[in-house]
Parts: C-alpha cells; sequence; structure tokens
C-alpha cells in the first residue's frame, strides 16, 4: 500500500521467502526498511522506499523456457519449484 505523497510503502505478508528477504534487508538497511508489526499467521508489515517496490507482468511459459534453457548453457543454477517437468523432460 501506497500513496503518491510519500516516499514509502506498507508491505503486508505471510509469505516466508518475502519475509526473510525484508528482515536482511531492514538488518543491512534498517533506517530504510522498518519493521511495522507482526500479525497472525507469522504476518509481518513493513515499511519500506517506495521505489523498492515493483509489479510486473508474469512470464510466459516460452520466456520461462528460455531463461531456463540460457541458464543452463551459462551454467547457471535455476529454480524449477513446480512439479512441471523442465525443458528436458527431467523432473
Amino acid at each position: 500500500m501506497f500513496d503518491n505523497e510519500i516516499d514509502t510503502a506498507k508491505v503486508y505478508t505471510h509469505d516466508a521467502r518475502l519475509i526473510r528477504k525484508l528482515k536482511e534487508l531492514a538488518e543491512n538497511y534498517p533506517e530504510q526498511f522498518l519493521l511495522l508489526s507482526k500479525g497472525p499467521q507469522k504476518a509481518v508489515t513493513y515499511r519500506v522506499p517506495k521505489r523498492c517496490v515493483g509489479i510486473r507482468a508474469p512470464y510466459d511459459e516460452n520466456r520461462r523456457n528460455r531463461q531456463i534453457q540460457d541458464a543452463k548453457v551459462k551454467g547457471l543454477p535455476f529454480s524449477n519449484n513446480s512439479k512441471e517437468a523442465d525443458i528436458d523432460g527431467n523432473e
């Protein structure tokens, strides 16, 4: 949640991965990433710089598969968290 008149946004989440990321950012940048509250079921609310909030269109499958292939060619690790097989048919 953010307002055009201020430079910060509030982020409310239950997502464990995002919570870890916000906690790490708060430790490294305590003046910019502030834990505002802890809620039910491990939810948290942080105040963050608005410029750090981004919303993008979802990846389509073609783009996702191209990036997986590029990562393989370059020897980069990639995550295939879905239950789908990767582009080589491996699980």
